[in-house]
C-alpha cells in the first residue's frame, strides 16, 4: 500500500475550524503529531511519499480531500472551500505516476472527507463541502468501474461524513449515537455505535488487522479491541482543533 502525505504548513494556526475545534494553537506540537502519524504508517508497512507544505495553504496537510481512489484511478475533486482549491495541483502531480486521473466538472464541489469505500460501493456525504453536482460526478466515475454509491446526509454538527463514520473492518461501520439512524446507511451494513460524546473517535484508519484511532476515547478503544484489531492510539489534539482527523492526513492506494 502507498500513501501521499503532505507536511504541515507553517501557517497551520490559521487553518479552517468550525466544528470539532476552534483553531490549532501550537505548530510545534502539530509537527510532532504529524511525524508520529507518518512513522506509524511506515510501521504498518505503507510506502509513504511526503510532499512539501505550502505557507499559503494552512489546511494543505489534509490531502484526503483532493482525491477519491477507485482501483487504478483517482478522481480529483474541486475542494468545497474556495481557500483550498489551490492545494490540488501537488496532489495531482504526486498521484499521476501511479494512477489514471480524472477531474470533476466545473461547478462540482467535493471534499474527499465525505467519501468512504465500503465493500463494492462507496458512501458519500452530502454536506457543507460536497454538493449534488459533485455527487453526480462521483457516481459517473464509480459506475464506470462497477462500484455503487450510497448517499448519506451529513449532520449539520459535522464537517464531513468520515469525520464521524468510518469502517474499521469489512461490513461494519463505526458511528456515534444520536448523529445518524440505521436507515441512513446501506442495509447490509452492521453499525457499531459509540458514545455520542466520543464522536471524534469514529474516525479511525484501518490497515489490515491494525487500526489507528485518536487518543483519549476509552469506550471506543474497548470496542475496537473487541473486534480483534491491534489498536494504536495517536495524539491528534492539534488536528482536531483544525477539524481534521486521521484519515484526512493521507491518500491511500494500492
Amino acid at each position: 500500500m502507498k500513501a501521499i502525505v503532505r507536511k504541515v504548513s507553517s501557517s497551520f494556526e490559521h487553518a479552517l475550524a468550525n466544528f470539532f475545534g476552534s483553531g490549532p494553537t501550537d505548530l510545534s506540537e502539530a509537527l510532532v503529531q504529524h511525524d508520529a502519524y507518518v512513522s506509524k504508517l511506515i510501521d504498518f508497512g505503507v510506502s509513504v511519499r511526503l510532499i512539501p507544505s505550502h505557507s499559503g495553504y494552512p489546511d494543505c496537510c489534509f490531502v484526503e480531500d483532493h482525491a477519491i481512489v477507485a482501483g487504478d484511478s483517482a478522481l480529483l475533486t474541486n475542494a468545497g472551500h474556495d481557500s483550498r482549491l489551490g492545494e490540488r495541483k501537488e496532489i495531482e502531480d504526486a498521484l499521476s505516476s501511479d494512477l489514471n486521473l480524472e477531474f470533476m466538472s466545473k461547478g462540482a464541489r467535493m471534499d474527499g472527507g465525505d467519501v468512504l469505500k465500503f465493500g463494492d460501493k462507496f458512501l458519500v456525504g452530502h454536506s457543507k463541502r460536497t454538493n449534488r453536482r459533485g455527487i453526480e460526478d462521483l457516481e459517473k466515475f464509480l459506475s464506470s468501474r462497477n462500484y455503487g454509491l450510497h448517499v448519506v446526509e451529513v449532520p449539520p454538527e459535522s464537517l464531513h461524513l468520515i469525520s464521524v463514520c468510518t469502517s474499521p473492518v469489512p461490513g461494519k461501520l463505526l458511528a456515534p449515537k444520536g448523529w445518524f439512524s440505521e436507515s441512513d446507511f446501506p442495509p447490509e451494513a452492521e453499525i457499531i455505535w459509540i458514545p455520542k460524546e466520543e464522536a471524534y473517535a469514529a474516525n479511525v484508519l484501518p490497515i489490515g488487522d491494525k487500526v489507528m484511532m485518536a487518543k483519549g476515547y476509552n469506550s471506543t478503544l474497548k470496542i475496537l479491541q473487541n473486534l480483534n484489531l491491534e489498536v494504536h492510539e495517536m495524539e491528534m489534539s492539534q488536528f482536531r482543533e483544525a477539524d481534521g482527523s486521521l484519515t484526512c492526513l493521507s491518500v491511500l492506494y494500492d
